[in-house]
């Protein structure tokens, strides 16, 4: 069964938590965060992918609500989401980046009969 608590960096002066950056300092009141453990968050609503991400060690896709809050996804969350969606009708087209070579989505008016 998956735990109900997740530890977090927070600011032990105004309650600011540190976005995953326990190193750094709290913005508004220059304290170093600290770990603290707390009841995992949920929320619910229309989301809106506004941006993605990329690092050595992960990537995902930055979703937004119509409050304008963001909340980073990791892409295995959204390989699991997904899998199974037909994206109907695509043109793709074989590409290489770098050493590596795979396909792209092309729009129609890209696309060369």
């Amino acid at each position: 069964m998956a735990s109900k608590k997740i530890n977090v960096p927070q600011c032990p002066v105004c309650g600011d938590e540190g976005g995953g950056h326990y190193f750094r300092r709290c913005t508004k009141c220059h304290r170093y965060y600290t770990m603290v453990t707390r009841d995992k968050k949920q929320v619910s609503g229309d989301f809106t992918v506004v941006d993605w991400f990329s690092s050595r060690s992960s990537a995902g896709l930055i979703l937004e609500d119509s409050a304008g809050k963001r909340y980073p996804i990791y892409m295995s969350d959204v390989f699991r989401f997904i899998n199974g969606l037909n994206f109907g009708q695509l043109m793709l087209e074989e590409t290489k980046k770098g050493s590596a070579y795979g396909w792209c989505v092309v729009n129609n008016k890209e696309a060369v009969n």
